[in-house]
């Protein structure tokens, strides 16, 4: 399953939400969409979901196609909105059932599937109680349940760890990380650092335009830089070597971060200058660029036409 979006636009007056968004999610993974507020992340899960009509552009999910096959697109795709909708005087189980109905499930079938996912979700001790006795991370529970209940392949999940305590971010994530072993996941998140946990794929959006798609392993190259972390056994390494290479920062008495340009071999000059000066490592480790840094360039210092 592939979902294909090719020119996505979208226009509120003269204000642009969108312009030109392009990108392809192949299989099944879990995909971040990010972006400062205002990018146009919420308008672009609006239209995937069928619930906007863009301007220009197309999506495709599969063998369906928008606006052409709308309600077979929306057959397949789950989604969580921001804001999770629920009737909070309804049990779960009730919701579950009644939304489960509206997907066109019965009898047998729809009962045993909402006793299947409300274990997946981790619903079974509060499945007896009010919606409105819930707490936030149960009721994110219940929306994510009533997003997966037809199984669909893809999943749209939009800040799903909005206003969380720690420990139900921690489940949350968790479950996120599950379902991209059998769905497309792509969901929006502010806290990058829970995007580098559960992430295999990034994509960043700034002023309507998509500027970053990429694995989360090959981040490094869009800044064109590699970072190291090197300690030594006790003494000080002279870092004249680098000279037009990069960087060390010292981070402690004997650990530096050292950054070179993309491409650079460094570890072997860093290996001879250490047996050069008699200064011997206990490390030398290729360090992942933070994901916070690649999107505070991307978002700060691109032009956007």
């Amino acid at each position: 399953m592939e979902l294909e979006v090719k020119g996505l636009s979208r226009r509120y007056g003269s204000q642009w939400a969108l312009r030109d968004v392009c990108f392809m999610l192949r299989g099944f993974g879990v995909y971040g969409y990010l972006g400062p507020n205002g990018a146009g992340k919420s308008t672009t899960f609006k239209i995937l979901t069928g619930y906007l009509a863009p301007t220009a552009g197309s999506v495709r999910l599969g063998e369906w196609r928008l606006p052409q096959d709308l309600r077979m697109l929306q057959r397949h795709t789950g989604y969580l909105p921001e804001h999770n909708p629920l009737y909070i005087d309804m049990y779960v189980r009730e919701y579950l059932l009644f939304r489960g109905k509206l997907y066109g499930l019965s009898g047998k079938t729809l009962r045993q599937r909402v006793e299947e996912l409300i274990e997946k979700v981790g619903l079974t001790p509060e499945s007896h109680k009010l919606i409105g006795a819930l707490s936030r991370g149960y009721r994110q529970r219940v929306g994510l349940a009533a997003a997966l209940l037809h199984d669909p392949p893809l999943l749209i999940l939009d800040e799903p760890t909005s206003g969380l305590d720690p420990n139900q971010v921690i489940e949350i994530r968790q479950l996120i990380r599950s379902l991209g072993r059998s769905h497309i996941v792509i969901f929006s998140s502010h806290i990058l650092a829970e995007v580098e946990a559960i992430a295999d794929h990034v994509l960043i959006l700034h002023k309507g335009q998509l500027v970053l798609d990429t694995p989360m392993r090959e981040l490094p190259k869009h800044l064109g830089l590699e970072e190291y972390w090197v300690e030594t056994a006790g003494g000080t390494l002279d870092w004249g070597f680098l000279e037009g290479k990069g960087e060390a920062v010292p981070v402690s008495h004997h650990l530096w971060q050292v950054r070179v340009r993309a491409g650079t071999e460094i570890q072997k000059a860093i290996y001879e200058a250490s047996v050069l000066q008699k200064v011997p490592l206990t490390r030398l480790e290729r360090r992942q660029l933070p994901l916070e840094e690649v999107f505070r360039q991307l978002t700060e210092n691109v032009p956007v036409s």
